[in-house]
């Protein structure tokens, strides 16, 4: 059913997972999520966790917001964890999905070359970062995948001046993971979440250029099936229960700081 080149998909069963009061396996709750999410670890941590909580196993597929916004309009999802506030405005407001549920928050970082620091030790904003990046000769990874962080690039060349189809961006139609792999072997830029980017930086030989400011906030909802999907809305609802009671709070607070020494999401109130 998932048709998007190069999807990742993941099931969490716990263990013969029976419907409550039946000899039946409960259904999975089937969520799309952003691949900043899978990326990073963090849907490995939560789905799990949901599936020991509550009895019922997770199948999740890894896409852009944009393809997972698609999936959950259409029926092929419960739920879905994206984060392009504005398609996801646009969805609700149109009747395609029910409900969009903020349950939390990281920001997006310019990471390059640490060589190259001094193409953007000037900038004051994202913007003057992203005209440095554009007048230093080198390249720029960009998702063009329609994923949320997509989305934010090109509100952001957008707000720079410069135009997103210019020569030195390098469009890859890919995930996160796959955009920052090209990046460190084209010794360029490009546009992350803080989470994935903190989470796989390894022999990467990337660093964060520049960070900070409201233009590089990133909030992350869970959308719940609008009536007419036929999505599992009470499943959805609950994953959203779980994502934001205290014990799903406390482990999104913490992942990250084990492996990497910091938070890499917050939880939003």
């Amino acid at each position: 059913m998932w048709t998007r080149r190069a999807v990742t998909r993941l099931v969490w069963p716990l263990g013969a997972c029976l419907a409550c009061g039946g000899g039946e396996r409960a259904r999975p709750l089937r969520l799309a999520t952003t691949t900043s999410v899978h990326d990073s670890g963090l849907m490995g941590v939560l789905g799990p966790a949901f599936t020991a909580a509550s009895g019922r196993p997770v199948e999740v597929v890894a896409v852009g917001s944009k393809r997972a916004i698609e999936l959950l309009a259409t029926g092929q999802v419960d739920g879905a964890v994206t984060h392009s506030p504005v398609e996801e405005a646009q969805a609700l407001a149109s009747g395609r999905i029910g409900g969009r549920v903020p349950v939390m928050r990281n920001a997006y970082v310019l990471v390059g070359p640490a060589a190259a620091a001094g193409v953007v030790a000037g900038a004051t904003d994202i913007r003057g970062a992203l005209r440095a990046v554009a007048g230093s000769g080198r390249r720029f990874v960009a998702r063009g995948d329609e994923s949320g962080t997509h989305q934010r690039e090109l509100q952001l060349w957008a707000a720079a001046g410069v135009p997103s189809e210019s020569a030195f961006i390098l469009r890859i139609h890919g995930s996160m993971a796959e955009a920052l792999a090209l990046a460190a072997r084209e010794h360029a830029f490009t546009l992350s979440d803080r989470a994935t980017f903190l989470a796989r930086r390894g022999d990467l030989g990337l660093a964060v250029l520049f960070q900070g400011g409201s233009d590089l906030d990133n909030v992350y909802s869970v959308l719940e099936p609008a009536p007419q999907a036929g999505g599992d809305l009470d499943g959805a609802r609950a994953f959203v229960e779980f994502l934001r009671s205290p014990a799903g709070r406390s482990l999104i607070g913490s992942f990250g700081v084990d492996t990497v020494g910091e938070p890499l999401f917050t939880p939003v109130e």
